[in-house]
């Protein structure tokens, strides 16, 4: 699955990209609150700047992937945390757990 297609499902409507390989995708400073991510493959996907509030990231592989300036309130991280935060500055690296930085 490409990103214009990540895009297009989305905007019809469709939350669901559990399982997805979605590696690399540039998906930056796009609305995706409330997506289902659940073991997708996210590996090295530029996801800066984007809405993820509420998103569901349950065992999604997110190695390397970009989230500088992200909105993850409510997202459900691989880590089982759910944060309340927007990340200004983060390059997720698999570390056990993604912190805010003020």
């Amino acid at each position: 699955m490409d990103a214009n297609e990540v895009l297009r499902r989305y905007s019809d409507g469709k939350r669901d990209f559990r399982l997805q390989d979605l590696k690399g995708l540039s998906l930056i400073c796009v609305d995706l609150n409330r997506a289902d991510f659940t073991g997708a493959d996210l590996t090295g996907a530029d996801l800066s700047k984007s809405d993820l509030g509420n998103a569901n990231f349950n065992w999604a592989t997110l190695k390397g992937a970009n989230l500088k300036g992200a909105n993850l309130r409510g997202a459900k991280m691989p880590d089982g945390r759910t944060h309340n935060d927007y990340l200004e500055s983060a390059n997720y690296l698999g570390a056990e757990s993604v912190t805010s930085i003020d």
